[in-house]
């Protein structure tokens, strides 16, 4: 059976190339058009999936960070993903690595400049770390 992955994403460009990407690697994928969806389509899929990918910020007024650390306090053990531009900010990667798994049990960052273009960076959040690919795999 293929690991399920849910991408929370408004931004039909950014999903379709996480998909391409997952898909290139052996995922299935599930995708929500804001986090209020994606918060339904976990709690609908929760025991199945094996990664959650959001974006941070979407159009409509429910935040990505919101619903993934609503995940994180419900002791969801997968893989947890978040894509932003802010990433490509100096500095910012730097105190998000701190942050994030501390903040919410983020392991990866995707910077949303390289998958504007159709380069899905998975950037660890700990070191030292396993590649996306082979987690997603063992998991």
């Amino acid at each position: 059976m293929k690991p399920l992955v849910l991408i929370v994403d408004d931004n039909d460009r950014y999903a379709n190339n996480l998909q391409a990407y997952l898909t290139k690697i052996g995922c299935e994928t599930i995708r929500a058009l804001d986090a209020a969806q994606g918060w339904e389509f976990y709690l609908a899929n929760k025991s199945k999936l094996k990664a959650v990918i959001t974006d941070i910020t979407m159009e409509t007024q429910t935040s990505g960070l919101w619903m993934i650390r609503k995940i994180h306090k419900d002791g969801y053990a997968g893989i947890k993903v978040i894509a932003t531009t802010g990433f490509d900010v100096g500095g910012v990667m730097a105190i998000s690595r701190y942050l994030l798994p501390w903040f919410a049990g983020i392991e990866y960052m995707v910077p949303k400049v390289p998958l504007k273009k159709g380069e899905v960076l998975m950037l660890p959040t700990t070191i030292p770390s396993t590649s996306f690919e082979e987690k997603i795999k063992n998991s």
